[in-house]
């Protein structure tokens, strides 16, 4: 089994079944929305931030620290960690302290839904951007 085979069959059984480009891609592209101003309600905000929650297993995986290519896929993912924590206000979500940092602070914008679902549901207010 070749190197880069062996790592892709590591990383879907760490990820449950992801693939490393589409995971990586996946996080990239929340990341997109909320630079733009995410443009969905608070449940989906909730659903699409999971899947950091899959990145943080897998770069904290014993069995994948050993694969070379996971060089690419770190710094990927740092660079768009560093993306999103730019979009991220000062605001901490009271109830949400003991989350991780992606889950802990909400975006300085959004769209109208999730700017209202967060004010209504944590008296926090940010700005309004119609993306």
């Amino acid at each position: 089994m070749t190197d880069d085979r062996q790592f892709v069959e590591r990383f879907a059984e760490v990820t449950g079944g992801r693939r490393p480009t589409g995971l990586v891609e996946g996080w990239e592209q929340v990341v997109g929305f909320c630079e733009e101003g995410y443009d969905d309600n608070l449940d989906e905000y909730w659903f699409d931030l999971s899947i950091r929650h899959t990145i943080d297993r897998m770069l904290t995986d014993e069995r994948l620290s050993g694969f070379p290519q996971m060089g690419w896929v770190r710094e990927r993912v740092a660079a768009a960690d560093e993306r999103f924590r730019a979009v991220l206000s000062e605001q901490r979500i009271p109830a949400r302290r003991e989350m991780p940092w992606w889950e802990a602070y909400v975006p300085a914008w959004a769209g109208p839904v999730l700017a209202a679902e967060l004010r209504d549901t944590y008296d926090i207010r940010i700005e309004v951007r119609e993306s």
